[in-house]
């Protein structure tokens, strides 16, 4: 089933493309020729491109920097990049000599600001993007200039660490400082402390206290340790946390709220579960756990994953109260202020434990002798102050190596080079999505006009959905500058009586070389083949609607078959709306109703006969009639038609109605083309033509003429034409090119059957013949 689907699929894509090629043609080309324009007119540009690679701080001074993720970091990078400030260094930072580069505008006024101009050029036209799965991003500049897109891409490397290794040398600047005054202060205390200590035990001849004392004191030394520990790595980033928003209130005021301003149930949660984590912590701690033990490392691992959540998550709310700025360096500042505040709570919260710790070992000390106690408490002093004092000189020369060191976290991998070959316009591309888009416009028009096609474009489409042969293609008739179809061909008397075409006469005597002439001989030509004068000897002409050419088709191809020296009688059944009689310029009555009538009013005594068999002996009788001569009585007492009844009385039946043939069948300038007319008027024809006398009259006709052709109304609109199928011997089928309709067509197929009606092909009218139509038709037509 798949197989078949697809392979219909295909079919239906080759039918269109064969049909509606003109269409595909038109719409590729008319996109490409503007892609191709494009392409040559449009300014070429360049790009250059540097890569950078970004790496963390080894050292234990970063841990008081922001500790975000990598792609949050990378993220906030890439943004910066795109700042207008960014772009303000970069033009600050780029030799003079290239300004001249970047087209500065002609007309500028003499206050012209052409630092500002370029750093909006630079700032529009640097991009940045990150390589996926890594560290690395790159950067670069587009331009029309090949060397100023190199010289712009490696200046705003340099300018990129240097922003980067400020913003670090202004936190650990603040560090040291504050470490520096922490460390003059403890030693000052640790001095105190040691003679405090020397002089309790000169006094007092103590040396040193019992084991269970040791204990108590040791743990309670511990504890103090850790809680100045604490306490100056909360000082630390408390100075962080100053610097960094200083530098914030000089872009914006008021633009972070702090962390403990951000109070949802989800951020509590997370602040109550870090401040778990720590007391959870510190216990361990404080009961003999070393630094690598599973279990603190587990809790550490628990206590960043939280810390990181709660940033993220105030970073959010903030950015929902649209509190950031959009530019990257206030919003890098704006991350480091809600993570330093998260680990500002988080040591608060370590801290306090620690603070009520201290306090329930102070009341143990307090139960012990006097004398061990203020020696217990003066030996814990002093160490603590000891331990505090060698961590603070340990971090200040850490942070003094950082200083020096004048680190970076991003490093330059590959500088940017002069590029050759342009970015812009990609030729190759651009034509490509031309094409792809011109096949695509180009299938979607032509399948919307083969679903909606009101216009035939192939005989073989036809045969296939009816099953008919097509006889004869003809070619749209033109109109003449008076907006008529051209003269019929003037007689040979030179009489001036040469009535109008109406309906596209064309036929030009034996000599007539027209190229629509050819058409209507080929039609003749294919129907004597089938027997036409043999075996269709009376021929009825329909069509789906009005003005499809049926009567056109009918009256050009008597005229070829008259030329032949076949006697052709034309009888104008179209009973609606006749035309026959306009076309020749005769006279319309008597005619075909009138014959019928007649024929139908007669009394029993004159019989009309069908061959040697009088029609009275078939049943046929004036009683049999009903309606119908009631219906046409004021047409039958016409004092006309009563002379003439009169006038015939006696005479047999085959005599009257060759006679009445004879008054109604009118000849034309056409030699052996004959014309029955349509007669007066009826208001039910459809009763006149379904009566005996109709058949008794086709009969007759076969006998004296050797094709007869009859023009009838539309099949689908009137009922007339389907009854007229069932007696004649073959019907042709006459299709409008432009007014197809393939539903109709299939209607009209479905009546034809039902009356047993002999289809004997299809004439396709008004058919657009194409240049090598048109050049064959002109070779033979100058022969």
């Amino acid at each position: 089933m798949p197989s078949n689907d697809s392979q219909e699929i295909v079919a239906l894509i080759s039918k269109i493309a064969k049909r509606r090629k003109k269409i595909v043609a038109l719409s590729v080309v008319g996109l490409l020729i503007p892609v191709i324009f494009y392409n040559e007119m449009a300014m070429p540009t360049y790009e250059a491109a540097t890569s950078l690679v970004f790496e963390e701080f080894s050292n234990s001074i970063s841990k008081y920097g922001y500790d975000l993720s990598r792609e949050i970091l990378i993220q906030n990078r890439l943004e910066e990049i795109k700042s207008l400030s960014f772009a303000e260094d970069i033009a600050t930072a780029l030799p003079t000599e290239y300004y001249g580069k970047f087209n500065l505008p002609d007309d500028a006024p003499p206050d012209f600001d052409k630092f500002g101009y370029i750093s909006v050029k630079i700032n529009r036209k640097i991009v940045a993007y990150a390589i996926r799965g890594s560290n690395v991003i790159q950067m670069g500049f587009e331009s029309s200039d090949p060397a100023l897109c190199r010289e712009v891409a490696n200046t705003a490397a340099q300018v990129f660490q240097q922003r980067v290794s400020r913003v670090r040398q202004e936190g650990v600047s603040g560090v040291r400082t504050f470490i520096e005054e922490q460390l003059m202060r403890v030693q000052e205390q640790l001095n105190d402390s040691e003679q405090e200590l020397k002089a309790f035990k000169e006094a007092n001849n103590i040396i040193s206290v019992d084991r269970e004392s040791q204990a108590l004191l040791k743990t309670m030394t511990e504890a103090e340790v850790l809680y100045n520990q604490v306490k100056s790595n909360r000082g630390s980033v408390e100075e962080r946390l100053v610097t960094v928003e200083t530098k914030l209130r000089q872009q914006k005021e008021t633009l972070v709220p702090s962390i403990t301003d951000i109070a949802t149930p989800y951020t509590q949660r997370l602040k109550e579960k870090l401040i778990s984590l720590q007391q959870q912590v510190t216990e361990l701690k404080l009961s003999g756990y070393e630094d690598d033990h599973p279990k603190l490392a587990q809790l550490e691992r628990e206590t960043e994953q939280t810390k990181k959540s709660l940033a993220a998550e105030a970073l959010k709310i903030a950015k929902g109260e649209s509190i950031i700025d959009p530019i990257a360096q206030i919003e890098k500042y704006v991350n480091e202020v809600y993570t330093l505040q998260i680990e500002l709570e988080t040591l608060k919260a370590q801290e306090d434990m620690l603070k009520e710790t201290m306090k329930k070992y102070e009341g143990k000390m307090r139960s012990l002798p006097e004398k061990e106690y203020v020696l217990a408490r003066l030996t814990r002093q002093k160490e603590v102050m000891a331990q505090s004092y060698m961590m603070l000189l340990q971090k200040r020369e850490e942070a003094r190596i950082s200083e020096a060191e004048n680190l970076t976290s991003i490093r330059v991998i590959d500088k940017a080079r002069t590029p050759f070959i342009p970015i812009s316009p990609r030729k190759k591309l651009n034509v490509a999505i031309g094409l792809f888009l011109g096949l695509l416009i180009g299938f979607g028009v032509a399948f919307i006009r083969e679903v909606s096609a009101t216009s035939l474009d192939s005989a073989d489409e036809l045969e296939e959905l009816t099953d008919w042969h097509v006889l004869a293609s003809i070619p749209v008739i033109s109109i003449a500058g008076n907006g008529r179809f051209p003269l019929l061909n003037r007689p040979s008397n030179g009489s001036s009586k040469s009535p109008l075409i109406k309906q596209g006469l064309i036929t030009d005597g034996d000599t007539s070389k027209s190229a629509i002439a050819e058409t209507y001989r080929m039609l003749r030509t294919n129907l004597q083949f089938l027997g036409l004068g043999d075996k269709y000897k009376t021929i009825l002409i329909t069509s789906i609607g009005p003005d499809e050419g049926k009567t056109t088709t009918l009256t050009n191809l008597g005229a070829t078959l008259a030329m032949m020296e076949q006697k052709v009688l034309l009888v104008d059944a179209d009973l609606r709306r006749p035309q026959m009689h306009s076309i020749f310029d005769i006279d319309k009555e008597p005619g075909l109703t009138d014959l019928l009538v007649y024929h139908g009013a007669m009394k029993d005594d004159v019989p009309i006969v069908d061959g040697n068999q009088p029609l009275t002996e078939k049943g046929f009788k004036h009683q049999e009639l009903g309606d119908l001569v009631d219906n046409f009585s004021d047409f039958v007492m016409d004092s006309h038609f009563l002379s003439k009844i009169n006038n015939l009385a006696g005479i047999s039946n085959l005599n009257m109605l060759n006679s009445s043939l004879v008054e109604a069948v009118q000849s034309t300038y056409i030699e052996n083309l004959k014309v029955l007319t349509s007669g007066k008027q009826l208001k039910n024809p459809s009763e006149t033509v379904s009566s005996i006398s109709m058949k008794a009259l086709l009969d007759e006709l076969k006998n004296k003429f050797n094709v007869v052709l009859i023009d009838s109304a539309p099949l689908l609109l009137v009922p007339e034409t389907m009854v007229i199928s069932s007696l004649v011997d073959g019907v042709i089928f006459v299709v409008d090119a432009q007014k197809y309709h393939q539903e109709m067509l299939v209607k009209a197929k479905s009546l034809l059957q039902q009356t047993n009606a002999k289809v004997i092909g299809v004439v396709i009218n008004n058919v657009e013949m194409d240049r090598s139509n048109k050049s064959t038709y002109y070779y033979y037509s100058q022969e």
